[in-house]
């Protein structure tokens, strides 16, 4: 199984500090086998995979096209709101998937972190320790998902 991190922002200090705390994390092992970092444009989520949305950008993200509803269940996802010292409006004013788009289960209203947190060793653990506790029901959540019928309903 795949963990996705988006961004719009794929080589941003905040993205990379992730990436390095989830690759060095023995919880993210248990659960996924792989993380792969892309950005909204570019991404194109399997059955097998989960993500976390780094809502570090006021770009939108990509419109549902139709037809991509196959699964009963939408690809799970946890929104990260990633905040500098120049955001004026905070996490609210980030613009994210929509919430009833059925091609994601939302499984948090959103993390929020600043950009600069992984460079503190403290707050570093506390913020992998908040994505550690969300991974199982990522994980579930994707196995669900690999298992469901497609076009079915819940």
């Amino acid at each position: 199984m795949n963990l996705s991190l988006v961004s719009h922002k794929p080589s941003s200090m905040a993205v990379n500090g992730l990436l390095q705390a989830l690759q060095t994390s023995a919880d993210v092992g248990t659960y996924f086998n792989r993380i792969v970092v892309t950005s909204p444009s570019q991404w194109n989520p399997t059955r097998d995979e989960a993500a976390i949305l780094l809502l570090d950008d006021e770009a939108h993200w990509p419109e549902s096209a139709a037809g991509e509803t196959e699964t009963s269940i939408g690809l799970p996802v946890l929104p990260l709101w990633v905040c500098t010292a120049e955001d004026s409006g905070g996490a609210n004013s980030r613009r994210g998937p929509d919430v009833r788009d059925p091609r994601y289960y939302f499984v948090s209203n959103g993390i929020v972190m600043d950009g600069h947190e992984w460079e503190s060793p403290a707050s570093s653990q506390l913020l992998l320790d908040k994505l550690a506790s969300y991974l199982p029901l990522l994980s579930r959540l994707s196995l669900l998902r690999q298992r469901s019928q497609p076009g079915t309903v819940n």
